[in-house]
């Protein structure tokens, strides 16, 4: 096993809400030094790229080295705020990520009634809110062409019941963009651009000022959920809609040993039976297509060490077979490119971590923020991060 310390650590953390305290267990293990596969060392990302809740966190590690702190602190900080400012428990009303409009439950909760002024407040602020909605969605509706089914659709957005104010006062209270500006690491937070469908990245110098926020809050606003966020007129959303798990933006970033952590469950550990409801088939495409893609990306990974290898042989005056000529053609595009870039590939270790069961709660368990579930699982995720077997999860691990 060649030493880890020679090569140029990448972590990939994937969207998926609440899910995303798993990837704090992960860290957890990686940047203390208690992975098998590392050689118990403590590794030292150069690069951390991010989708959605994966974007937070990456960029809460960018922030936290900008700011002097390292690896252990930075994730020890992390753990912190998930369980402190994100969570919702006994102590507080709510979470740090967002709060239902209105919601009569929480005016019935003692916890949310401590301060009568701030509860009376909000509930001024929702019902103005929700009133304005109401007259602009009617206006659409005796206004827009169509039948009266279709213009009725104007009236249905969930959307319109959720604040966004508790995660757009979190980014800003655990993310320094200065800090994320002057750190040495690569941030690479990936967004989707909600007027034509195409990926956006943004990297450490493009996060500045009020627009670095709205980066980082669109890369999180899960479509019908959050609202898109401007930036430059150009509406921005969840990431995880085209691009979940950002292996490329790693690679071309120059990580060779990478470690991506995604947050879905092996697909045929999900019992067949939730197909036999709409919510939970719907759940599972997504899983399904989030798989598939991350496996594409994947086995592109594998192509360009295949290519690289039949160089090596080809080079070493060896006759290729028609499997090595194969390997070769398959990657040679895309190691011309970095060559006649001047950073030309090198080999990429790929581990992989991620549930192999279902984290509980289906889809709508990405809206779980409670303390004790945030605990279990940063402990799920350390736990299966400090056990991580190869085999098992289909890592990358170039021949020497």
């Amino acid at each position: 096993m060649t030493d880890v310390r020679d090569h140029k650590h990448a972590v990939i953390l994937s969207g998926g809400g609440a899910y995303g305290a798993y990837e704090v267990g992960v860290l957890k293990a990686l940047l203390t030094g208690q992975m098998p596969q590392t050689g118990y060392t403590k590794i030292d990302p150069a690069i951390y790229t991010g989708t959605s809740v994966g974007a937070i966190n990456a960029a809460v590690m960018v922030s936290q080295d900008g700011a002097g702190a390292n690896g252990d602190e930075g994730v020890n900080f992390l753990e912190n705020a998930w369980l402190n400012v994100i969570a919702e428990n006994s102590e507080t009303c709510g979470n740090g990520a967002y709060r239902i409009r209105a919601d009569p439950f929480r005016y019935l909760n003692p916890r949310c009634l401590t301060n009568p002024a701030q509860s009376l407040a909000e509930l001024t602020e929702d019902s103005a809110y929700l009133a304005q909605d109401f007259l602009r969605r009617s206006f659409n509706f005796f206004n827009a062409p169509g039948n009266l089914e279709t213009r009725a659709l104007e009236f249905v957005d969930l959307s319109a019941f959720v604040s966004p104010e508790p995660i757009n006062s979190l980014v800003r209270q655990i993310i320094s963009l200065e800090s994320v500006r002057r750190s040495q690491k690569a941030l690479r937070v990936v967004a989707t651009n909600w007027a034509t469908g195409e990926a956006k990245t943004f990297e450490n110098k493009d996060l500045n000022n009020d627009d670095g926020y709205k980066a980082l809050l669109g890369s999180a606003a899960i479509p019908g959920f959050f609202p898109p966020h401007y930036i430059a007129g150009e509406p921005y959303v969840d990431g995880g809609v085209v691009m979940n798990t950002p292996l490329r933006c790693a690679v071309q970033a120059g990580g060779d040993f990478i470690h991506i952590v995604y947050l879905d469950p092996d697909i045929a550990s999900l019992p067949l039976k939730v197909l036999q409801n709409t919510y939970n088939t719907f759940d599972r495409m997504m899983v399904i297509h989030t798989a598939t893609i991350i496996k594409e990306d994947i086995l592109t990974a594998a192509w360009i060490n295949e290519g690289l290898e039949a160089i090596e042989r080809a080079s070493g005056g060896e006759t290729l077979s028609d499997g090595n000529v194969r390997d070769f053609i398959r990657a040679a595009g895309q190691i011309e490119k970095r060559i006649k870039s001047g950073s030309p590939y090198r080999k990429l270790t790929i581990h992989r971590y991620h549930p192999h069961n279902d984290l509980g709660g289906g889809g709508i368990g990405i809206l779980n923020f409670r303390r004790e579930r945030m605990e279990r699982l940063i402990e799920q995720g350390f736990n299966d991060t400090i056990n991580h077997d190869c085999d098992e999860n289909h890592c990358i691990i170039p021949k020497d």
